[in-house]
């Protein structure tokens, strides 16, 4: 075999064996490139993962819940911007709660300038927030005979719908205060209230390389360098088989 001839066969070799790990990465960003593309139609920034080893991978601590509310039969906690009954999500959460109460049925549970309305199932009725609020900001929550009572800066309040409201004394009025979530419960909180990241963020860190740690963007570089050299040792591999045949002929 001339010399020629055997540098040839090294650049088919390699040329395959490059090829087919370009192939497996080239498969790899079409995809995640397509379904990113299309994010908003699929809700990718909805979609929560919470995988316990993914968020390890990305140095995210579990979810740690000690303090909480007994609303009815079911214990309200929080972890972060996460709020939970029982083994259900609530909506609409943004920040610690300062007080939770059931009254008639309907749980009750604010912060500082918000109160939230929800059913007993935890099904988001209604959230009044500073405009719709009778007075902010919210220094205390407690419930009288069924009804929720208002704590602010201004005067104390009383309805029993969450909607009308009307002053009253706030003497010997006892207010929501948490306490220790039993073992079991807490246990349970620890899995509802479960640390996550959105598809969306996942996607576009896979897609970049950074999901893969600190030289995972190093590895798509390179990766996307072979693909370069594919191509060019492709023309080059066609260029010369032609020129071959040419003399040939």
């Amino acid at each position: 075999m001339s010399h020629k001839n055997h540098f040839m066969h090294i650049i088919r070799r390699w040329h395959g064996h490059i090829g087919v790990a370009a192939t497996l990465f080239l498969v790899f960003l079409v995809f995640t490139g397509i379904v990113l593309n299309h994010d908003e139609a699929l809700k990718l920034g909805k979609r929560e993962i919470s995988t316990a080893w993914l968020m390890r991978w990305y140095g995210i601590p579990p979810a740690e819940p000690k303090l909480g509310y007994l609303l009815g039969e079911r214990y309200f906690s929080w972890e972060g911007e996460k709020w939970a009954l029982g083994d259900k999500l609530l909506a609409g959460s943004a920040e610690k709660p300062m007080g939770a109460v059931e009254a008639g049925g309907v749980n009750y549970i604010a912060t500082s300038s918000t109160l939230y309305i929800y059913q007993a199932d935890g099904q988001l009725l209604d959230k009044l927030e500073k405009q719709s609020l009778p007075a902010y900001p919210i220094l205390g929550l407690g419930k009288m005979d069924g009804s929720v009572i208002l704590k602010t800066s201004s005067a104390t309040l009383v309805s029993t719908d969450g909607l009308m409201w009307k002053k009253i004394g706030s003497a010997s009025l006892a207010w929501s205060s948490p306490q220790t979530l039993p073992d079991d419960i807490r246990h349970q909180m620890m899995d509802t209230l479960a640390p996550g990241l959105s598809l969306q963020r996942i996607l576009l860190d896979a897609h970049s390389g950074r999901l893969f740690g600190r030289y995972g963007t190093w590895v798509v570089d390179i990766a996307a360098i072979a693909l370069l050299v594919l191509g060019l040792s492709g023309v080059w591999i066609y260029w010369r088989s032609g020129k071959s045949r040419r003399k040939q002929h």
